[in-house]
């Protein structure tokens, strides 16, 4: 997806709740938050458009419904500006990892670990 929209994703959350709930499947991406005051949802649906800013391409092998602190995707989105796309990779089985591909120098990963709620430990 494009890296600034993906920071004006972050940045709109992050000033209403502390968590994020990603949830994904073939078509879409959603972006979920609940808490006793508010609750919102941003939905990303998927397109290949050749429009750099537009595109959102989404390849999924299972579906995930994951919760992340926004604190650190806010952090993580700060590179948002040394490229254009940002890649996700969503598992239930691993951390959530941030991918920024930095043209003729490398790549950039930051990697998140989901929240545990206290209803999941029971």
């Amino acid at each position: 997806m494009s890296s600034n929209e993906f920071t004006r994703i972050v940045r709109e959350l992050c000033s209403l709740n502390e968590t994020v709930n990603i949830e994904t499947n073939e078509n879409s991406i959603k972006f979920n938050i609940n808490s006793d005051t508010i609750g919102g949802c941003i939905k990303k649906d998927a397109n290949d458009s050749s429009v750099i800013d537009e595109a959102c391409i989404i390849e999924v092998d299972e579906p995930v419904n994951l919760d992340f602190g926004l604190r650190y995707l806010n952090m993580f989105s700060k590179a948002s500006s040394l490229c254009q796309q940002v890649s996700l990779f969503l598992s239930s089985k691993f951390p959530l990892k941030v991918e920024y591909k930095l043209e003729n120098l490398g790549v950039l990963k930051f990697y998140l670990a989901p929240k545990i709620s206290e209803e999941n430990n029971k």
